[in-house]
């Protein structure tokens, strides 16, 4: 037991170290290019703070665990929406893009919706699965997303909204190319490694304690894989950088419900249980939810005491699925 102990706070270490450098790495990335933090946040950060939940889908995938895949995928949409903004915003205030809250998330409710079509098309034998076809429709989708985003940037500057600002820090920025690569490869093997020590350690533990595999993908893996959003939220709150937290949440949050069950159900049919169907809707009156109390402030505002707010519901959530 105190190895695992050991291990998970070493992990801990690598995640606050590997996210603080993937952050400057991103954030210098759209200064020198002249891209938004927002839509780094979408694409780059997005896929890297993933990256643990994409291994974690391809091993589970292997050795057929379809609810540690499943329940990763939505347990960690449901811990970003909840915990992460609910956590960042205890830190700052942080104020929803426009973008964010009138595109971004009605297209994550969009993605929602067909898994939870696709969930219920498929029967091998009388159990509803996730088969190769559906998995290859979830990864198209998450591509069609990547590329409207880029589009959607390219529109804004198009019409030269911000375009001042993003010179004005575009010349800012003095860290050469290579310098920023390399901060993105140590910040993205920081939080591969430090998740895999979070998480493989987690489970030994919760499985000595006689935990089932549904709960621990719903809650202990979903949270311990959300770590590298978790930790960059922190640190990109603490640098008043929320575009980039933002972008993060919710691009994390597509690749989480396309890309990973996707991949999961080309390497293997994946199980698509009752409880999954919950799950989703669950997830879906959470987004609106999360919309609807931005919407109330004028500003698209998150405070205080709704970032307190999301963080009662999310431990709500989880004494609700004990």
């Amino acid at each position: 037991m105190l190895k695992e102990i050991l291990l998970i706070i070493l992990g801990f270490i690598f995640l606050i170290k590997g996210a603080d450098l993937l952050v400057k790495a991103a954030t210098s990335i759209a200064k020198k290019l002249g891209l938004s933090e927002l839509l780094i946040g979408l694409t780059i950060v997005a896929v890297g703070t993933s990256l643990p939940e994409i291994f974690v889908t391809i091993t589970s995938a292997q050795e057929g665990r379809s609810d540690l895949i499943i329940g990763n995928a939505i347990g960690s949409c449901i811990c970003n929406f909840l915990l992460v903004i609910g956590l960042t915003s205890l830190i700052r205030p942080i104020k929803l893009d426009k973008r964010i809250v009138n595109r971004h998330l009605p297209i994550g409710i969009g993605a929602m919706v067909l898994l939870l079509f696709l969930g219920n098309t498929e029967k091998l034998g009388d159990v509803q699965t996730i088969i190769s076809w559906q998995g290859i429709v979830l990864i198209l989708f998450t591509i069609a997303y990547i590329i409207y985003t880029i589009y959607e940037e390219k529109q804004m500057k198009n019409e030269k909204i911000d375009q001042e600002i993003i010179e004005d820090t575009k010349s800012k920025e003095r860290d050469s190319l290579w310098i920023i690569i390399i901060y993105m490869i140590l910040g993205l093997f920081g939080l591969k490694f430090g998740a895999d020590f979070v998480v493989d350690n987690a489970v030994s533990i919760a499985e000595k304690f006689g935990l089932s595999e549904s709960f621990i993908g719903m809650t202990i893996i979903a949270v311990g894989t959300a770590l590298p959003e978790i930790i960059t939220g922190i640190i990109s709150s603490k640098r008043n950088e929320t575009d980039l937290l933002l972008g993060n949440v919710t691009g994390s949050n597509i690749v989480n419900l396309c890309l990973l069950i996707g991949l999961g159900a080309i390497i293997n049919p994946l199980t698509f249980t009752t409880d999954f169907n919950i799950s989703i809707l669950i997830l879906i009156a959470i987004t609106i939810f999360l919309q609807i109390i931005v919407s109330k402030n004028e500003n698209n505002e998150l405070d205080r005491k709704k970032g307190l707010l999301l963080i009662i519901v999310y431990i709500i959530y989880i004494l609700g699925i004990l």
